[in-house]
């Protein structure tokens, strides 16, 4: 997201595909900007990877568009595991070298085209070729990942967390928030071959075999079901139930990408979550408002656990909803929950919970 005063470049996605229109934001706040060209103040964003980001206009908070389908701008999200989007979208990042000058029709239009061809979206008249220049079957892991025999592939797919600053400019992910990702990899033996390592799944390997990330990202996502995932639950009387969601294996806290299968719940408004350490996930449902009450006492577990962790995730309660890890930035003082800073929407979810 651009500060005040910042440049970034936005491209409109029209259910027609890429259109050749583009804005400049420079000297306005970039969200606003946004709001303006989708024509709503509800907007949701989808991050594609290093700056650049998709935004989308809802009906309301949490609630999509009605009518079809944009097509290329669905199958963008779809490429990072978010669901399809309906009306135009805009995509914004320091598209053209940070410059601070408007995209003429051209330029927008070779920008959206190597955006769709580097998301795996690409036609053969006009795409760039996906692998690099020289050969990668001789860098690590492309090297690693050619090797493993196409029988067994498909079943070494995972996703595991990760940092967002810590990820490379071609890796397969799907975005939790600005902090943590889950990342696609493949499980296979190092160079000792005795002991199980992590090769992270670059995108230009997928027009190799011949597939797409959002198939990759699937497929890891069956495999994960397979996983050994404990699921504890708590009660809590008047409140949801705690749960704490242990996966030893691989995954960790990417589970989270099929948090509602581990809980037998649709979640439609979410759930209050802890990610103290890599292997550990706390979640209470939030069905009614009481539900709320439960910040603090998740706060505090998390503190308790994660503190002195050496894989601690975070010290943090969230709040998890469409798939998105919402930070909820708790202060505590003296030991007690002293104030949060949720997100807008989240201020929304309160006034929709039921009462009783």
């Amino acid at each position: 997201m651009a500060a005040q005063g910042s440049a970034s470049q936005l491209v409109l996605v029209t259910a027609d595909g890429p259109q050749q229109r583009t804005t400049n934001s420079f000297g306005m706040d970039l969200v606003q900007e946004v709001a303006r060209l989708l024509g709503s103040e509800n907007i949701r964003s989808t991050r594609l990877g290093g700056d650049l980001t998709l935004w989308h206009a809802e009906d309301n908070p949490g609630r999509p568009r009605a009518g079809r389908p944009n097509p290329a701008a669905s199958g963008l999200a779809a490429e990072y595991g978010a669901p399809p989007i309906t009306g135009p979208a805009v995509i914004t990042g320091p598209i053209m070298n940070n410059t601070i000058y408007p995209l003429d029709t051209d330029q927008a239009g070779r920008v959206t085209i190597r955006l769709r061809a580097g998301l795996g979206n690409r036609s053969p008249e006009t795409a760039a070729p996906a692998a690099p220049a020289d050969d990668c079957t001789r860098h690590s892991p492309c090297r690693e990942l050619l090797a493993m025999p196409a029988a067994q592939r498909d079943s070494l797919l995972r996703l595991i967390p990760a940092r967002s600053s810590d990820l490379g400019p071609d890796g397969i992910y799907v975005h939790l928030n600005d902090e943590v990702v889950a990342l696609l990899v493949a499980m296979g033996p190092d160079e000792s071959g005795r002991f199980q390592q992590a090769y992270p799944v670059l995108g230009h390997l997928t027009s190799r075999w011949n597939t797409s990330h959002a198939d990759l990202i699937m497929r890891a996502i069956a495999n994960m079901r397979r996983d050994d995932v404990v699921v504890e639950p708590y009660d809590q009387g008047e409140y949801s139930p705690l749960y704490v969601i242990a996966d030893q294996g691989v995954s960790g806290v990417a589970q989270l990408v099929r948090l509602n299968e581990l809980l037998g719940d649709d979640l439609p408004h979410g759930a209050i979550i802890g990610v103290p350490r890599e292997h550990q996930i706390i979640a209470v449902p939030i069905r009614k408002a009481r539900d709320l009450a439960t910040i603090e006492p998740v706060l505090r577990l998390v503190h308790n656990v994660g503190s002195d962790a050496l894989d601690r995730v975070s010290l943090d309660v969230h709040w998890f909803h469409q798939g998105r890890l919402h930070p909820l930035r708790a202060e505590m003082k003296n030991g007690q929950l002293e104030q949060i800073f949720p997100p807008d929407e989240f201020h929304q979810l309160i006034e929709q919970l039921p009462r009783d």
